[in-house]
């Protein structure tokens, strides 16, 4: 078994080291893109199916190797390779919204497979340090769930509401609901409902006991309407944007 993908760490993953920092860079430079050449995406099909079926693979890939990972190392286990953490319920709707552009589930990508998949990235839980397997899996596959989310939202018809909000903030408690009483089940801690993670994130903020599950719950809730307001605010400009040139090819033909 080559170094790069056993189960021994050769040298432990450091927080902000060079190749933390870079994976960083990749990552808000792809987002500044899509961003940036959103109008293009929309208009040129052949970059819009590239970008599209590069960002499946991605996801795709990232699910397979993490599983052939696991079985070739004799460490499969249900806590760390189980799809059921926000991030791996997200690479599974992104497959699915990749493939069918289905608006409902382009609207729930958008509020749990963007700014989640970031927070993991600055915050990573990973001990694999560069060139690992598992170094690569984490970064690249959590890179692609965000642009994933960010591209969708650009180039599909799916819009956000607050009903779509309340909608999907409302299957998000109903999935916490199940897998609360899983994680007393088998003993995990999905969703961070059985408490805060190994690394140092927001969550440590917020106390412990029942007043933790309450401040979860707002804190999801402002994440929620953090991304609706986004939302609305690129809209509005947009809009903007398009009202004045609109006004001004008016005057031009005058």
């Amino acid at each position: 078994m080559p170094e790069w993908f056993n189960i021994q760490i050769q040298d432990r993953f450091e927080f902000l080291s060079s190749s933390h920092l870079i994976m960083l860079a990749i990552l808000f430079s792809g987002i500044t893109l899509l961003l940036i050449f959103h109008q293009t995406l929309q208009k040129n099909d052949r970059l819009q199916q590239f970008i599209r079926w590069t960002l499946f693979v991605l996801l795709l890939g990232g699910e397979i190797g993490q599983t052939l990972w696991g079985l070739a190392n004799n460490n499969w286990n249900m806590e760390d390779h189980a799809l059921l953490h926000l991030c791996g319920i997200a690479s599974i709707l992104g497959l699915v919204a990749l493939l069918f552009y289905r608006h409902n589930v382009v609207q729930i990508l958008y509020f749990i497979g963007i700014i989640p998949p970031i927070v993991t990235l600055l915050t990573p839980e990973v001990f694999y340090s560069f060139p690992h397997f598992r170094f690569f899996k984490f970064f690249l596959h959590h890179m692609a769930l965000a642009w994933t989310g960010i591209f969708l939202i650009l180039v599909s018809s799916a819009r956000i509401t607050f009903r779509s909000l309340l909608m999907m903030f409302g299957y998000l408690n109903l999935y916490a609901v199940f897998i609360f009483f899983l994680n007393r089940q088998i003993g995990t801690n999905y969703l961070f409902l059985a408490g805060t993670p190994d690394v140092s994130t927001p969550l440590d903020a917020l106390g412990e006991g029942v007043w933790y599950y309450v401040n979860l719950e707002l804190f999801c809730f402002g994440l929620f309407l953090g991304m609706y307001g986004l939302y609305r605010f690129i809209l509005r400009v947009r809009h903007s944007r398009i009202k004045t040139r609109l006004h001004e090819e008016k005057y031009h033909y005058l």
